[in-house]
């Protein structure tokens, strides 16, 4: 006795393999998609970042940390850009305590250049860090105080030496 389907004969035996095919491939691209997450995972945590901007200019002028391991210390820039001409320009605000200072500044960063008096309250350096020229300018905020500063703004501009 024949049962009564609503499929014709033989075709339930042809759907089969289709599906397999059809299943078999799905399961591939799922592999082959979950292997390549896996990848891009343990590339993106396994890479070490790289500097950001502020970093690359603060490389660029000789003032970066790793440029001074000696130091065992560094001060962070409140300004650093590369300006057109391809100065670095970086700006520091350092206080008057025992931790932050001028003199602990230009101790950290093996400035040993002479001041120059460009006002009452402003003094240059100027030195060179390999091929780099740099000047530094730093400018005080008096205190009432006599004689002492609440702070001081120190601007760093790099540029490289013409060899020629």
């Amino acid at each position: 006795m024949a049962m009564l389907t609503d499929r014709p004969e033989g075709e339930d035996h042809e759907q089969r393999p289709r599906r397999r095919r059809w299943l078999v491939w799905f399961l591939a691209l799922c592999v082959v998609w979950t292997l390549g997450v896996i990848v891009w995972a343990a590339v993106a945590l396994l890479t070490p970042a790289g500097d950001g901007p502020e970093e690359t200019v603060e490389r660029k002028a000789g003032m970066h940390h790793d440029q001074h391991p000696s130091a065992g210390r560094y001060y962070a820039p409140t300004y650093a850009k590369t300006e057109k001409d391809g100065a670095a320009v970086l700006r520091y605000k350092v206080g008057n305590g025992q931790d932050s200072s001028v003199k602990d500044f230009l101790r950290t960063y093996e400035i040993t250049a002479e001041p120059k008096r460009t006002s009452p309250s402003e003094v240059s350096y100027s030195d060179h860090f390999g091929d780099l020229r740099r000047t530094f300018t730093v400018a005080y905020t008096p205190s009432p105080e006599t004689g002492g500063y609440d702070y001081a703004r120190i601007t760093v501009r790099a540029s490289g030496t013409d060899a020629s």
